[in-house]
């Protein structure tokens, strides 16, 4: 009896040292969770990594709605980033990479479903080719609050390329977008997270506010609203457990790349 009365006790220390230990790390090194996705099909035979199922997204929403989330812009965020205010706990931000005709068809009447704004970032030269969005289907998109950010014009991976494309890539699918849309580029995707110094000194150049990457690198107190880190879902995601996790605003705490 001895010893279980002991176990129980270590078991119970245990568990109030893991609660603790959240609550501290939450408190101080709490980094409001961007979420990326790139197709929301079924049907990715070809890049099934980058794919999550209208049904999985639908129940990733309703988890995010339910337990009281609050989805904020990407812009909010950089502009909150950017003074150094504090956001809310359960803040949290949704972006979409690619600019795929099935976010659509499935995504955007969820997200309109629960009012929930969003960032896609579009390859400017690949919109209105087939899988694509339209600039038909974008523009309804933007009036619904749906923001649009450039993920270049060619989907290129910009720290291999010379300044003439990189310039290219970065300033031009901006103006091609703003023209197109009526309305100032000003938030960018890094294509496969790639991004050097070069890169983000013409993306403050061409006018950007912020620019999105993976979730790689260490945490840092000071976020560098040229470098934010995203959060990948995937289709398996919609595990309440892993929602939690991914939400908790300490993920990326623990990821190195």
């Amino acid at each position: 009896m001895k010893k279980i009365s002991t176990l129980k006790k270590i078991i119970f220390f245990g568990f109030v040292i893991i609660i603790l230990s959240f609550i501290f790390l939450r408190y101080f090194f709490y980094e409001a969770p961007i979420l990326t996705y790139h197709r929301i099909s079924s049907f990715c035979f070809d890049t099934p990594l980058l794919c999550v199922s209208p049904q999985s997204f639908k129940r990733q929403m309703d988890f995010i709605a339910r337990h009281g989330y609050q989805v904020i812009s990407l812009e909010e965020l950089v502009n909150a980033l950017s003074r150094k205010k504090n956001l809310p706990r359960k803040t949290v931000v949704i972006t979409f990479d690619d600019g795929t005709e099935d976010v659509y068809q499935y995504g955007f009447p969820i997200l309109k479903k629960h009012g929930f704004p969003a960032t896609i970032f579009v390859i400017s030269h690949s919109m209105g080719r087939p899988g694509f969005l339209s600039w038909g289907q974008i523009n309804e998109m933007q009036r619904s609050g749906i923001d649009i950010g450039s993920h270049t014009k060619t989907h290129v991976f910009l720290p291999k390329v010379d300044d003439k494309k990189l310039w290219q890539e970065i300033f031009e699918s901006k103006q091609e977008i703003q023209s197109r849309l009526g309305k100032e580029v000003t938030l960018f995707s890094y294509p496969m997270g790639g991004f050097n110094p070069q890169a983000q000194f013409f993306l403050k150049k061409s006018g950007y506010k912020g620019a999105c990457t993976t979730n790689r690198g260490r945490y840092n107190i000071r976020a560098d609203v040229f470098a934010l880190r995203r959060i990948k879902m995937t289709d398996d995601s919609d595990n309440p457990l892993v929602m939690w996790v991914k939400l908790s605003g300490i993920y990326n705490l623990f990821r190195r790349k």
